[in-house]
């Protein structure tokens, strides 16, 4: 048709089938990692992390973090991005924690429900030996 409607529904196709690729290669890619340590939280780790940014995967970052022997006294900021999926459904979260005693950050990734899939250190920070 002239009007465009084929080529239109034609690209949308394509974006759509790009966009499940993508999620292939993802999913595949994170299908190898394995979940970091976990351990209990320090007494007030939780309040603490929720002072800085209120999020329900609190618990979940707070004993990541005590996995790895990071002191929740040592984080200086925490701040939450959210991976969205094409309907706008939430589909996980990274968790930015900053640290008192090191430059960069620590990345606590979480899938939709706060459980996480890794934990790592970006722009010059460095991991505790885990537990």
């Amino acid at each position: 048709m002239r009007d465009g409607t084929f080529g239109a529904a034609g690209s949308l196709r394509k974006i759509l089938r790009g966009g499940a690729m993508a999620s292939v290669v993802l999913t595949g890619a994170c299908a190898g990692l394995s979940p970091p340590p976990q351990a209990a939280p320090e007494p007030g780790a939780v309040s603490a992390l929720d002072r800085l940014s209120p999020n329900r995967c609190n618990g979940a970052v707070a004993s990541s973090l005590a996995g790895v022997r990071i002191p929740v006294s040592d984080v200086r900021y925490l701040a939450y991005g959210l991976y969205r999926n094409i309907p706008g459904d939430i589909v996980g979260y990274d968790a930015w924690v900053g640290l008192n005693s090191q430059p960069g950050a620590v990345v606590v990734q979480l899938d939709e429900y706060c459980a996480p899939r890794q934990i790592y250190a970006r722009e010059g920070a460095r991991l505790p030996d885990a537990r």
